[in-house]
């Protein structure tokens, strides 16, 4: 059994779907956002596959891994942070 050779139009058709979707997947840019929850994610399986159950493994997540201070600032809300620029007078 031979296979149907594919017509030049139809090559070219699949070239042009390829093409349109290597595009589509360069123009995706990850966020820092996204590589953050992509490495909880590949953390979280990691734990399953080492034998952690997912109950276990989702409470090391949740208890072990926090926000990364890029995400929610750290601010200092010390109230006499402004008060030695003061004295220098």
């Amino acid at each position: 059994m031979s296979a149907r050779r594919i017509s030049k139009s139809e090559q070219a058709a699949k070239r042009k779907r390829k093409e349109a979707a290597a595009r589509k997947t360069t123009t995706d840019i990850l966020r820092p956002i996204d590589i953050w929850a992509a490495s909880i994610v590949e953390c979280f399986e990691a734990l399953v596959r080492a034998g952690y159950g997912e109950d276990r493994a989702r409470w090391y997540i949740e208890e072990q891994l926090r926000l990364p201070d890029w995400v929610i600032q750290n601010p200092n809300h010390s109230p006499f942070e402004d008060d030695e620029d003061e004295d220098d007078d």
